[in-house]
């Protein structure tokens, strides 16, 4: 039972530890602007949207192909 109890004791000892070099890794982070993030934000946007624009394009004119093809 004593061994139990001190690993359990052991477990939080560890887990606490952990919270708190992560606490004070996120406290040394130096995190993006507002306008560096709404910059990143409206890249991935743009590009999303024209790599789906593309892909639809290519599918529709593959489809398109393969109607051509067999017939229907």
């Amino acid at each position: 039972m004593a061994v139990l109890v001190q690993g359990i004791k052991d477990g939080i000892e560890t887990a606490r530890t952990f919270v708190q070099e992560a606490w004070a890794e996120l406290r040394r982070v130096q995190w993006p602007a507002r306008n560096e993030i709404r910059a990143a934000t409206i890249i991935v946007l743009l590009l999303v949207s024209t790599i789906s624009v593309f892909l639809f394009l290519v599918d529709t004119f593959l489809s398109w192909v393969l109607h051509a093809f067999l017939g229907n």
